[in-house]
């Protein structure tokens, strides 16, 4: 409100001075009166010190304004991201992700804060000054607005053809945005193959696009902004032609109201050229916010976060049941099909499989990263479609084969945000025997990782996450390929703290090492999406099926 204010009385006061000037012209000027000449010219420098202080608050407040509102947007639109089920990341490019939620906001700051205020000042003051031509002299008004239309309509077709201009800008700069993100986190790869020259020569060319669509908008500006002066200075020309010869023959017009009309002209097209200045941050503001909004409206936010009528106490003794549970990631290609197990309390029950057999989809589905296509999961006989997200998460631990990382001490990553003291952390590294794998960093838990985990071989990772994960004191523990990355040594050691951590808990292990599983209460073999094999180690060597030829395949 402050700065539609500040830009109300900006255009006031900015029109009154050509009329002071008209009047100073024919009341005082020419009849030679330096006195009130003087008063007038005292007046007219107080109105320009009230113009620049209106000048300010409408910049600081449009600004201020403009802040505020991308404050609240990015916090929204951020917390939506941090909501959206892993299917929608497994499908959208993370530098598109990026680039909604830095470059696209900050083109919607743009619009409130040199785009839409700034207009409804400059509309605002251009009907001023056409209402005050009238006011002074209606046939030198109907002279100087003769070229509008005109005007107007260019401004219409440089419009059409920004607005395209700027969606290839976008749509480029998300590009680059992609790209630079995802060879920045496989440089590694890039440069084992020897292929910088080739993505230097892709990157190039991404880059030429962007640059010739950005070009498109100046030569677009380019244009627009010649024909606004041109018509300027014509209709100018008109007033001062007529105005004289009307002046010398009829009295009809003053010398003051010729002047006034050429300050009213040059004040009226510069808030129109002001407007398609501002025509290129509303096109590419309109464009990002387009692209914000589709990602706040998106429907792909998990459901049932926080509410629950199932409560902590209900996680004593967990069962797990999946009963009759199909899923495809696509229409048409099952991934599951029709499984059906229970896990009992304080079970350890162990999955195997080939690749793509559907062993993670198991773990994506209990975990609520993805809806079931058909059928149910219970947990405690309660359905897991009534278990909040936050109550599920809480109660489950997880060690994932790919581990995230700060860049920050060894210490605060096993903690990982959450509010666990050091001796917490003490505590259990001795109960699962990890002290010398600790004690071999060289400042222990002060030890500083680097950026995704850099320094760290993939086992020392993996015993990371399995030490935060412990640290929670889940009710159930779901390690999910944790040990493919382990020398003999680490595995060995990982075996001996998994002994420990699932005694008394309900646990899932998906491995393809089966050296991790021989003790499991029971062991799933999967193929293609359907539970081939059942059993304990034992049982399953004996049936000299699937789960024993992997078996002999690893050990023999």
């Amino acid at each position: 409100m402050g700065a539609i204010l500040a830009s109300i009385f900006f255009g006031l006061l900015s029109t009154t001075r050509p009329l002071l000037i008209q009047y100073a012209f024919d009341h005082y000027i020419l009849n030679s009166n330096i006195e009130k000449l003087l008063n007038i010219i005292i007046i007219i420098f107080i109105f320009l010190l009230f113009e620049a202080l209106f000048q300010f608050v409408f910049i600081y407040q449009s600004n201020y304004l403009a802040q505020k509102i991308i404050k609240n947007l990015r916090a929204n639109l951020f917390d939506k991201i941090i909501s959206f089920q892993v299917r929608y990341f497994d499908s959208n490019q993370i530098g598109t992700t990026i680039t909604r939620l830095i470059s696209d906001i900050e083109a919607i700051s743009s619009v409130f804060s040199q785009g839409l205020l700034v207009i409804f000042g400059d509309l605002f003051k251009v009907c001023l000054i056409i209402t005050c031509m009238f006011f002074v002299n209606w046939r030198l008004a109907l002279i100087s607005l003769l070229f509008l239309p005109f005007l107007i309509l260019a401004t219409i077709l440089f419009q059409k053809h920004m607005q395209k201009a700027f969606l290839d800008v976008r749509k480029y700069i998300s590009k680059i945005n992609t790209f630079v993100y995802e060879h920045i986190i496989g440089m590694n790869l890039v440069q084992i193959f020897s292929k910088e020259n080739n993505e230097f020569e892709l990157f190039k060319n991404l880059n030429s696009f962007h640059r010739d669509a950005h070009i498109k908008t100046v030569l677009y500006f380019s244009i627009f902004l010649p024909i606004v002066d041109v018509f300027s200075a014509i209709a100018m020309g008109l007033i001062v032609w007529y105005g004289s010869i009307q002046a010398i023959n009829t009295q009809l017009v003053t010398i003051g109201e010729i002047v006034a009309f050429i300050l009213f002209i040059n004040m009226l097209f510069r808030p129109l050229r002001g407007i398609a200045d501002r025509f290129n941050i509303l096109q590419m503001g309109v464009v990002a916010a387009n692209r914000v909004f589709i990602l706040l409206e998106s429907q792909i936010k998990q459901e049932n976060v926080y509410d629950s009528s199932v409560q902590v106490n209900m996680w004593t003794n967990t069962s797990i049941v999946f009963k009759d549970v199909t899923f495809a990631y696509k229409a048409g290609e099952p991934v599951l099909n029709n499984i059906h197990f229970a896990i009992h309390p304080n079970d350890n029950i162990a999955i195997i499989g080939s690749t793509g057999s559907g062993k993670t989809t198991i773990i994506n589905l209990l975990m609520k990263w993805y809806d079931l296509t058909f059928g149910d999961i219970y947990i405690n006989e309660n359905n897991l479609s009534n278990i909040s997200i936050q109550e599920l998460r809480k109660n489950i631990g997880i060690v994932l084969q790919d581990n995230f990382f700060l860049a920050d001490s060894l210490m605060n990553n096993i903690k990982f945000f959450h509010n666990i003291s050091d001796k917490e952390v003490y505590n259990a590294v001795e109960q699962i025997g990890l002290e010398d794998f600790i004690n071999k960093f060289p400042e222990k838990y002060n030890y500083h990782i680097g950026e995704r985990g850099n320094g760290l071989s993939q086992g020392e990772k993996q015993l990371i996450s399995f030490l935060r994960t412990y640290l929670l004191n889940p009710a159930c523990f779901i390690l999910d390929e944790a040990t493919s990355s382990m020398d003999p040594f680490t595995e060995k050691l990982i075996q001996k703290a998994i002994k420990n951590i699932t005694k008394n808990r309900t646990s899932i292990i998906i491995a393809h090492r089966l050296s991790t599983i021989q003790d499991a209460n029971k062991i799933l073999v999967l193929e293609n999406g359907d539970i081939v094999e059942s059993g304990t180690h034992k049982e399953l060597i004996n049936l000299n099926g699937k789960y024993a030829n992997y078996y002999y395949q690893q050990f023999i």
